[in-house]
């Protein structure tokens, strides 16, 4: 008897003697202090005021300081660094830059453990400050697509909006650009963060027969038929030492560039074509535009359709070769690329890799007017393709999302030729952005990251700056039932214009 007991006491405390698995700690955010949040701000401050190309040229620079004083006012407590960041969001659009933002810490961005977003259970479509319903992937299945939604929550649908518009920030006082993005992510975002939307969604609604109703929803469960069936193409890993492209290799590049730029006939006899460029970000652009531009001469194309609506942005230097094919003469897309200070890249709180990439893009040229202009091989005049020259009519089909470099070219190509712009304001100002080379300010205690350019690229366009994008000679506006069927009206209108042309011709 004695023996049991030794032994089950020996197993009691043998089995004390190894640690419970570790509980799942609560996510908490680091609190910084009321002088960490002080000291970063002062830094913020003192880089954009020395640095930002652009801190004054749509708000005057007293209502600029009243701003950072008021945000300044309310660092009087703790907080943590998303709080601090929310607090930094509505000051930085104040700027109206569309490529000045500030963003979470590189640890925070990395970490596992943080709140993630609740996405709301159906695509969205704005019109006009309206929610409309688009795909429903929610466990309401009578929310059709079309059906308005009027509050999310106890929260009026406008307002959510407003607050999701007032943390976006955009190049002038532009709309279209905000509104992309709102649809996109940022309005889900903005109504997670800051009004609490959380699964299960309370909607009220308002259906296509204008009945008003409340209802909540969840995601619906993933079904088979959700999935694609088809299996992802193979990826290809190459090994280090081989300097050959694999064939496989080269069909996954090629199927990337084909989302980024393709060419299309888009009448019976060919003489129209539509160029689909969704970015500036492709390589080998020059031999892409050589083969386009000789096929479009040799099919004697008479109109062309470039569609930049999905453009926002990338590397100008395509644009400029691009547009070589467009004009008779010497062009400028890029007019100038000017700084505030001599030397961009000297501040120690600049990313380092950064300003390396600005050491070696760019060289000094000239100080004038308090201004550094800096050079760089599309900045200024440009000389026209050697052949292959296009002189038929152009037609570009804008939108919101047109954006940057793809802003420019627009601005710059219409300030020098006849083109026809069809579709939305774009998202990147007319007069020009600010943009070259973004540097990334990392503030030295909470490590938030303010990202922001150093130049300001000017365009061609000798309109005032009135902080708008390039206006389109044909504004098209789309319905909510448009956007439902997919159709593209920006599409349908190039066509009637080229065949009205025609029409003319042939009475000529």
């Amino acid at each position: 008897m004695r023996f049991l007991v030794l032994l089950m006491a020996l197993s009691l405390g043998t089995a004390y003697c190894f640690p419970a698995p570790p509980k799942k700690t609560a996510y908490r955010p680091r609190v910084y202090s009321v002088e960490q949040l002080r000291s970063d701000f002062a830094v913020l401050r003192k880089t954009l005021e020395e640095r930002h190309p652009s801190l004054y040229r749509y708000v005057p620079r007293e209502k600029m300081n009243q701003q950072f004083d008021s945000v300044f006012r309310q660092l009087y407590r703790p907080m943590t660094e998303v709080e601090f960041r929310d607090l930094l969001r509505p000051l930085i659009v104040q700027i109206r830059c569309g490529h000045t933002d500030v963003q979470e810490s590189l640890y925070t961005s990395r970490s596992t453990r943080k709140p993630q977003p609740e996405w709301l259970p159906f695509d969205i479509i704005l019109q006009n400050d309206r929610l409309f319903i688009g795909r429903n992937r929610s466990t309401d299945s009578s929310l059709i697509c079309g059906t308005e939604v009027l509050k999310l929550g106890n929260y009026p649908v406008k307002d959510i909006i407003q607050a999701a518009r007032d943390r976006w920030p955009s190049d002038g006082y532009n709309q279209t650009f905000k509104n992309y993005f709102l649809e996109l992510y940022h309005l889900e975002d903005t109504y997670w963060r800051h009004f609490s939307g959380r699964s299960p969604w309370t909607l009220t609604v308002r259906d296509t027969t204008g009945t008003e109703r409340l209802t909540t929803v969840r995601r619906r469960p993933v079904a088979s038929g959700d999935l694609q069936t088809s299996p992802a193409p193979a990826t290809v890993k190459r090994s280090k030492k081989s300097r050959h492209r694999t064939e496989a290799s080269y069909d996954e590049d090629d199927a990337k560039l084909q989302l980024m730029r393709s060419l299309h006939f888009i009448n019976s006899d060919s003489t129209a074509a539509m160029l689909i460029i969704n970015s500036f970000g492709y390589e080998r652009y020059q031999s892409f535009h050589r083969e386009v531009f000789e096929t479009l001469e040799k099919q004697k194309v008479q109109d062309l359709v470039i569609d930049l609506r999905q453009n926002t942005g990338g590397n100008a230097e395509i644009g400029s070769d691009l547009m070589s094919y467009l004009m008779k003469s010497d062009f400028r897309q890029v007019d100038r690329a000017e700084c505030r200070v001599r030397r961009p890249n000297a501040c120690s709180y600049f990313d380092r890799k950064e300003k390396r990439v600005l050491r070696q893009n760019f060289r000094f040229m000239r100080a004038e007017g308090g201004r550094y202009h800096f050079g760089k091989s599309n900045v200024g005049w440009n000389k026209p393709a050697s052949e292959h020259r296009f002189t038929g009519r152009v037609y570009i089909l804008t939108s919101g999302r047109t954006f940057s470099a793809a802003s420019i070219f627009t601005a710059s190509l219409k300030a020098q030729r006849t083109v026809t712009i069809i579709g939305q304001e774009t998202g990147g100002g007319e007069a020009g952005c600010n943009g070259g080379i973004i540097q990334t300010l990392t503030l030295p205690e909470t490590r938030l990251r303010v990202r922001f350019p150093v130049f300001w690229i000017a365009t061609a366009s000798r309109n005032p700056d009135q902080g708008r994008g390039v206006m389109p000679d044909y504004s098209i506006e789309y319905t909510v039932r448009d956007r439902i069927k997919q159709r593209d009206r920006d599409l349908e209108k190039a066509l009637e214009l080229i065949q009205s042309g025609k029409r003319k011709m042939t009475l000529r």
